[in-house]
């Protein structure tokens, strides 16, 4: 079992939380992020330190509004800004990177930054740290456990297809986490995106859930392209 840290399962406090960002939802509606179950360890003094840049970032680079829910929405403002404040990850691996999210590494200033994109055109959207090669090939260039967080979103049935290159890729990213670290794996949960069931690849059974307090489950479906987050830890 890997030892604890802030915000590991089995952490407990019984302080209410404070809202997310309020955002206007798929109806209009403006409701805080907390209309999600939520089971939060309660506030805490780095929540709003990391949420407030994380709002700045965003509204930089992107002019529309968007849904409280939708996929990129939940992870810009839930997931990131949390793993920031509670986890304080100081390795961190972004697996994929399309040219609207080269400001990604403004999110991570001051951490060691990785980046892979086996397509070499999206190396300027990368971390200075970047690597231009296959995400199955990962155990090329790490080899122990060194990530603190690891975001494989829109990878996974976007490229990410052979069932090979899919088991390499799982048990290359177990190896790499580090003992306390978490994977969040974003996934299209569609017929035509899932090229195989997660439940059926033996490499992503290594790993354990993980219960992602701000929104309450170790998977949450946002309301775009029934996008999906799944969190995991050693």
């Amino acid at each position: 079992m890997c030892p604890g840290f802030d915000g590991c399962p089995g952490a407990s406090d019984s302080r209410q939380p404070e809202a997310f960002e309020a955002m206007p939802g798929p109806d209009g509606a403006t409701r805080p992020v907390t209309d999600v179950p939520v089971h939060h360890s309660g506030s805490h003094a780095g929540d709003m330190y990391y949420r407030r840049p994380a709002r700045r970032v965003i509204r930089r680079h992107v002019g529309a509004v968007r849904a409280k829910y939708e996929d990129r929405n939940v992870l810009e403002q839930i997931i990131i800004p949390f793993i920031l404040s509670r986890l304080e990850p100081k390795t961190v691996l972004d697996i994929g990177r399309e040219p609207y999210e080269a400001f990604y590494n403004e999110f991570f200033e001051g951490r060691d930054l990785w980046t892979i994109d086996r397509d070499p055109q999206r190396r300027p959207f990368g971390a200075a740290n970047h690597i231009v090669d296959d995400v199955a090939n990962l155990l090329d260039y790490f080899h122990d456990p060194y990530f603190d967080l690891i975001l494989m979103n829109g990878v996974f049935g976007w490229g990410l297809n052979d069932l090979w290159a899919i088991e390499n890729a799982f048990m290359a990213v177990h190896t790499i986490l580090s003992c306390s670290g978490i994977l969040v794996l974003g996934w299209n949960d569609t017929p035509d995106l899932v090229p195989v069931p997660l439940d059926q690849i033996d490499a992503l059974k290594q790993f354990r859930p993980y219960t992602f307090e701000p929104l309450g489950d170790t998977t949450f479906r946002c309301d775009t392209f029934r996008h999906t987050y799944n969190f995991y830890t050693r």
